[in-house]
């Protein structure tokens, strides 16, 4: 006899702001070389653990150059690096029932469902992705001032400290700017 998971509510699961960063923008070609999540409480959009790791990059070769500048990229910072097999396994254990969100999240996910499969990692989280960028599309609508809809750009809209193109800081960035979008009245 198959047991039937008892349903969630949506409200109840957590968020987990993901935001990855890789070596180019083809995920046949690039890959994941830094991952940064925070855990957010989806009762009252409270941060409840954050969780960041670089990655080891298995054939830095084919990267984009100018996405390793974007990113920061040297041996040197890189040093501490872990195998992405255990960052998503340490990743999938803190999103259990979770609903990954972030920004253009369909590009992150795309490179993480790629990574999950690989290493046949059962995911623990919810299937159900939603994307800040979506939410802001709706709400900023009518905001003439702002032009363009990435994330740096809404960054500057609200007036918050810069950003630069760093896993932790693109996850808290999307994470601010998804509570305002979702507590105020934009």
């Amino acid at each position: 006899m198959k047991i039937i998971p008892k349903e969630i509510d949506f409200r109840k699961r957590n968020l987990v702001f993901v935001d990855i960063e890789t070596t180019g923008l083809e995920v046949e070609r690039h890959e994941i070389i830094e991952i940064g999540a925070i855990i957010v409480s989806g009762k009252n959009l409270k941060a409840l653990s954050e969780y960041c790791k670089k990655i080891i990059p298995e054939h830095i070769e084919t990267a984009d150059k100018e996405a390793l500048r974007l990113n920061g990229y040297s041996e040197e910072k890189w040093k501490d690096a872990i195998l992405l097999k255990d960052a998503l396994i340490k990743l999938n254990r803190l999103a259990k029932n979770g609903m990954f969100t972030g920004w253009n999240i369909t590009f992150d996910w795309t490179f993480l469902e790629k990574a999950f499969t690989r290493f046949k990692i059962k995911p623990l989280f919810d299937y159900h992705l939603i994307d800040a960028m979506s939410i802001a599309y709706a709400k900023l609508y009518d905001k003439k001032l702002l032009k363009r809809l990435g994330l740096r750009h809404v960054v500057k809209f609200y007036k918050m400290k810069g950003i630069r193109h760093r896993a932790m800081e693109d996850s808290q960035a999307t994470y601010q700017i998804f509570k305002r979008l979702m507590l105020k009245n934009e």
